[in-house]
C-alpha cells in the first residue's frame, strides 16, 4: 500500500502486513512529521496530521471531564 504524506507529498511504502488493518501513527521518512493513519483491508481511508488528531482527542476528553494525559505531569 502506498500513502502520500499530507505535509510534503512524499510517497510512503507501507507494504507490510501490519498495515492491512491499522490505526496509529506513521512518520514520514522525508520530512519526519507524524500522521494518524487508519487502514482497513489494505486501503487507507483516513489520515490526519497528528497534532490535529491529538487536539480533537483532548477536546473530546475535556467534554467528558477527563484530564488529558501529559508526560511531564507525572514528574
Amino acid at each position: 500500500m502506498k500513502v502520500k504524506c499530507i505535509f510534503c507529498g512524499h510517497e510512503l511504502n507501507l507494504d507490510h502486513c501490519v498495515f492491512d488493518n491499522y490505526t496509529g501513527s506513521v512518520k514520514c521518512f522525508s520530512c519526519s512529521r507524524m500522521m494518524e493513519l487508519r487502514t482497513a483491508r489494505g486501503i487507507a481511508y483516513s489520515k490526519y496530521p497528528l497534532a490535529i488528531f491529538e487536539t480533537k482527542r483532548n477536546l473530546a476528553l475535556v467534554k467528558m471531564r477527563i484530564k488529558p494525559y501529559c508526560a511531564h505531569d507525572s514528574i
